[in-house]
C-alpha cells in the first residue's frame, strides 16, 4: 500500500522516511494513524476527504494540502484518485514551520497557507510529475528549514529530553528529575517543551509512553510488561490510552492489528 523513499543522507537525523500512498487500488482507502512520537506531515492533492476522531467528530477537508501533525488516534478516509505523499520525521525532530502559534504537536487541520516560509510554497511540488524531482525539491526546502531550526535556542536540549524518554528510563520520572538529568531547572524544561511541542514535559512523556507501550503490545501480543512503561496497573494504562485515542486498548488494537518487529 505504501511506497517508502529514503531521505538524503544529510536529512536522515531529521526525516525517518518519505512515503507515497499507492493509488492503484480501485476504491478508496481508510487508514488509521496514531503517529506520535513519529510526527507526520501528510500532503494531499485531489478530491475532498474526511477525517474523523472521537474528540471532533467528522470533518470534510475541502482545500487542504497539509494535514497534521497530530497527537491523537484518527481515521482517514482517502477517496479514489487522491495523491498522498508523506514525511515521517524522526523521534522528536519535526520542524516548527507553522505561522500560527500552536506548537509542533496539534490536532488542528493545517492548510498549506499556514506553513512557512511563504504562502503556497508547496503548490509547485504537486505540479511536478517526476517523483524524484518532487522529493528533491522538498528535501531542499527541509534542509533550509532545518538549518534555521538548528540555530534555535533550546533545540539541543529538546532533542536530549526526547531521547531520555525514547530510551525508556524515564517513563515514570517527574519533571524535576528529568530537568536534573538535563542539568537545567524545571522552569527551563517547561519553556523548552512548550516552545518545541506546545505541551508540558509530563504531557509529552504521557504520549510517548502510551504509543511505545501500544507498539510493544502489537509486536509481542503481551500486556504484562506495562510497569516497564511507567504504568502502575492495567487500569492506569487503559485510562491513558483512552485519553489519547478515545478507545480502549482492546478496541484500538483490534483496529490496528498485530504487527511484527
Amino acid at each position: 500500500m505504501y511506497q517508502l523513499f529514503r531521505p538524503p543522507h544529510h536529512l536522515r537525523h531529521l526525516v525517518r522516511h518519505y512515503w507515497m500512498l499507492d493509488r492503484e487500488d480501485k476504491g478508496g482507502i481508510t487508514e488509521y494513524l496514531f503517529a506520535y512520537p513519529y510526527v507526520n506531515w501528510v500532503f494531499t492533492l485531489g478530491e475532498p476527504y474526511t477525517v474523523s476522531d472521537d474528540l471532533r467528530g467528522k470533518m470534510t477537508i475541502t482545500d487542504t494540502r497539509v494535514l497534521g501533525p497530530r497527537t491523537q488516534f484518527a481515521t482517514y478516509g482517502h477517496p479514489k484518485g487522491n495523491r498522498t505523499f508523506g514525511v515521517t520525521f524522526q523521534f522528536g525532530a519535526a520542524l516548527p514551520v507553522f505561522k500560527m502559534d500552536m506548537g509542533l504537536l496539534t490536532n488542528n487541520i493545517v492548510a498549506q497557507e499556514d506553513i512557512l516560509p511563504r504562502t503556497g510554497w508547496l503548490s509547485p511540488y504537486f505540479a511536478e510529475a517526476n517523483l524524484d524531482a518532487f522529493v528533491k525539491g522538498l528535501s531542499d526546502q527541509l534542509t533550509h528549514l532545518n538549518k534555521a531550526q538548528m540555530d534555535c535556542k533550546g533545540h539541543r536540549l529538546w532533542r536530549q529530553f526526547v531521547e531520555l524518554l525514547a530510551h525508556g528510563k524515564h517513563f515514570s520520572a517527574n519533571a524535576i528529575d528529568m530537568a536534573r538529568e538535563l542539568k537545567i531547572s524545571q522552569r527551563q524544561l517547561q519553556r523548552i517543551t512548550q516552545r518545541h511541542s506546545g505541551l508540558s514535559p509530563k504531557t509529552v512523556q504521557s504520549m510517548i509512553r502510551c504509543r511505545m507501550a501500544l507498539r510493544s503490545i502489537q509486536i509481542t501480543g503481551q500486556m504484562n510488561e506495562l510497569f516497564g512503561f511507567g504504568y502502575y496497573d492495567q487500569n492506569h494504562f487503559i485510562k491513558e490510552v483512552k485519553r489519547w485515542t478515545g478507545h480502549t486498548p482492546k478496541i484500538l488494537l483490534d483496529v490496528l492489528g498485530t504487527k511484527g518487529p
